[in-house]
């Protein structure tokens, strides 16, 4: 009865797995970890549902695709480019609400036609992108980060974040319709959970530790600590997010760019890391990191 229930566990465990590999692998897998001695145990070990759930995660990222790096390479851009647009909306949506608690009320149609518009419209391409209409995600994109300009250039003026989502995402939207056949496309499932992810990782408060006091900071510096371990657990195995979150990166960069040209400046603020360079370098050993592990499977 026990060695039923442990099975049971397993497969709840493998239910991380894509539903294709688990219908080819579940019993193998299931099979090895119970081994064929009986046993007692009810629960798989700490160890072993890491490692499952790890497993899984490499799967998602296309460890076991025909051509690994070219999964983890176009796979990674339309993320990047979901990501981006995601966190466009996320910082717009913040600032909307920030501009009506300070007195947007009073003058409301001034704050719609200078953040509502475009909010709506990087929401509009998001959206599209997420539903799997490319073309139309690539159109949207490029009308976000013009039509609202023309309304309104407040964003633009000011070089805020969420005005460069569209311009960053654009760029990635366009390279992805040139998707090779035999690459599939992201799961939308799959997608809508790596951006959420990503997300997440932005929202870990890292900056404005010296306006608060000793034990708040102490908080901050743990949650900041675990959350970004947490990430780097992941996205060492699925390595689409290192692809995916880099332009993510960029947009807070580009926003401090645009308002103090000094670099110098950028490289003494440590709320302005991540710069290109470290997206870069971040992109960069992804692919060296799958290439090798393709080499060392061949």
């Amino acid at each position: 009865m026990s060695s039923d229930v442990l099975e049971k566990r397993y497969r709840m465990l493998l239910r991380a797995y894509p539903a294709g590999y688990r219908r080819e692998r579940a019993d193998e897998l299931v099979d090895t970890l119970i081994g064929d001695e009986p046993t007692d145990r009810r629960w798989p070990s700490l160890r072993e549902a890491a490692s499952l759930i790890r497993g899984a995660l490499r799967v998602h990222g296309g460890s076991t695709a025909a051509r690994p790096t070219a999964v983890l390479l176009w796979q990674g851009i339309h993320l990047g480019a979901m990501a981006v647009l995601a966190l466009g909306v996320l910082i717009g949506l913040d600032d909307l609400v920030e501009a009506f608690q300070f007195g947007g009320f009073s003058d409301p149609l001034t704050v719609l036609r200078n953040q509502g518009v475009h909010e709506v419209m990087v929401i509009a391409a998001l959206a599209a992108l997420v539903a799997g209409r490319t073309r139309t995600a690539a159109v949207l994109a490029v009308a976000a980060a013009v039509v609202p300009t023309v309304i309104s250039p407040y964003l633009f003026l000011n070089g805020l974040p969420q005005w460069w989502a569209p311009v960053v995402a654009t760029p990635l939207i366009l390279v992805g319709l040139w998707r090779p056949a035999d690459v599939p496309p992201t799961p939308r499932a799959n997608a809508v959970l790596v951006t959420a992810g990503i997300l997440a990782l932005h929202l870990i408060p890292a900056g404005g530790f010296r306006r608060v006091d000793m034990s708040s900071q102490v908080v901050a510096a743990t949650m900041v600590i675990v959350g970004i371990v947490a990430f780097l657990w992941v996205a060492t195995a699925d390595q689409r997010l290192l692809i995916a979150v880099a332009p993510t990166l960029l947009l807070g960069t580009l926003h401090q760019l645009g308002n103090d040209m000094s670099t110098g400046e950028l490289l003494r603020r440590p709320d302005a890391l991540p710069s290109l360079a470290v997206a870069v370098l971040i992109a960069g050993g992804a692919v060296v990191s799958t290439r090798l592990r393709q080499r060392t499977r061949a």
